[in-house]
């Protein structure tokens, strides 16, 4: 701005030059105002201070100011006080006051503290950059550790997996053992089941043959006791000739045959073919029953058995039509008792009690055949052998029956040779006929 131009006063009165109460201002009346402002600045004092404002204004009017304390000096004094002359035209301009020494002392310490100031800048940045180095390595080693504990975690869980694999392994094969050794106890059970069977049947056979030779020797000492006493009488006497037995029957009867369905449960020592069962090459009870269920009529059904060379091995039946076989089972089982009848090889008949009355016995190769009669009342089951009608036969037996036939020995076996629906009954009776109750003891 031109030394000449003027402008309206501003600013503060204190810090306004004195050609202001005029209402004018120039760049010189700036100088003024830094001048009073530097020499506050130095001194803590304002230079044209009164004890009232109005002492003040008067004082910077009259361009009457405090005298400078000792320490302003040189230079700096001269500079200072052209600056608050009263008189502007006598004031520097601003280009001569930044050429004097003092400001360019000011600016060198000016730059010094801008290069001060940067340096600090530089060392705080610096300080920032360690800091933040400090924070990557800290974040780089966390990141280390955290994959570390991951690596860990994965070894850990590999590690858990693996023995959890061991352990199943270790469980699979426990059940493996625990299977097998089932299995051999089952085996064993069976075997002891078997033996016991045997058992059973040595024992009835030695039973049988007790009372066979008890029944021969009573006899002879029967016989002897009698012929002493003929012989004391010395007289004979005609020993009365018995009535002979009415012969067995041989009975026909027209038939329709009914279609055989041999019934072999699922573990069953053996197989069929058709209408014929054969044992496999092992010990074991087979109880085969025949379907269908007979609930009605007149029934005849014929087995013929072959491979058989021990006594008490096998026989044929009825059972109510509520059993089921199981394998391994003979029909006289405690679980079927008093629900079978069983006529077997040596005659004799099984029900509620092991042992009852006998029949003929049979061997391989003849027709051994049962017939129920389901209209009579009470309704009948008659046993035949080669069509030949046996003495003792069952009454009161089941409304609902199935027919069955029992085998023991490896490799035996029976075939249904006949079964049919007849319309009319073949058995008429014998002599000395008599009727077993079902569900009775004989």
């Amino acid at each position: 701005m031109a030394s000449k131009s003027y402008l309206h006063a501003a600013g503060t009165q204190n810090y306004s030059a004195p050609e202001t109460d005029e209402n004018k201002m120039t760049a010189e009346s700036d100088v003024w105002s830094i001048g009073v402002i530097i020499i506050e600045v130095i001194t803590g004092i304002h230079p044209f201070q009164g004890l009232t404002q109005n002492q003040t204004l008067s004082n910077i009017a009259n361009g009457k100011y405090k005298a400078f304390p000792d320490y302003i000096q040189g230079e700096l004094r001269m500079m200072i006080e052209s600056m608050i002359s009263k008189d502007y035209k006598k004031r520097p301009t601003v280009k001569s006051l930044l050429e004097t020494e003092t400001m360019q002392l000011v600016g060198m310490i000016e730059k010094s503290k801008e290069q001060k100031g940067s340096e600090q800048e530089n060392e705080q940045m610096s300080k920032r950059v360690n800091e933040l180095e400090m924070k990557v390595r800290s974040l780089e080693v966390e990141k280390e550790s955290e994959k570390q504990e991951k690596l860990k975690e994965k070894r850990d869980k590999e590690k858990a997996i693996t023995e959890k694999d061991q352990e199943k392994r270790r469980a699979d094969l426990a059940i493996s053992e625990k299977d097998r050794l089932q299995v051999k106890l089952n085996r064993e059970k069976q075997e002891k089941e078997r033996a016991q069977v045997e058992l059973n049947r040595t024992n009835a056979l030695v039973d049988l043959e007790r009372r066979r030779a008890d029944s021969a020797l009573n006899e002879v000492t029967r016989l002897t006791t009698e012929n002493q006493q003929l012989k004391a009488q010395l007289k004979l006497t005609p020993v009365p000739t018995q009535k002979p037995k009415q012969a067995l029957l041989q009975v026909t009867s027209s038939a329709q045959a009914i279609t055989v369905n041999l019934e072999v449960p699922s573990g069953m020592h053996g197989h069929k073919d058709a209408n014929r069962f054969t044992h496999d090459d092992t010990v074991a009870d087979c109880t085969i029953s025949t379907d269908p269920i007979i609930s009605e009529g007149i029934v005849y059904c014929e087995y013929v058995f072959k491979k058989h060379d021990r006594p008490f091995a096998f026989g044929i039946g009825i059972t109510d039509s509520s059993v089921v076989f199981k394998p391994n089972k003979s029909p006289f089982a405690d679980e079927y008792e008093g629900k079978t009848v069983c006529y077997w090889d040596d005659g004799q008949l099984i029900h509620i009690n092991f042992r009852g009355p006998s029949n003929q016995g049979f061997v391989c190769g003849q027709r051994i055949g049962a017939e129920v009669n389901m209209i009579s009342r009470p309704r009948r089951l008659t046993f035949f052998v080669n069509d030949v009608e046996q003495q003792y036969y069952v009454i009161n037996i089941p409304e609902a029956i199935r027919f069955y036939s029992y085998i023991h020995y490896p490799n035996s076996s029976f075939t249904v040779t006949r079964f049919e629906r007849r319309s009319s009954s073949s058995a008429h009776g014998v002599t000395g006929s008599i009727g077993l109750e079902w569900r009775k003891q004989w």
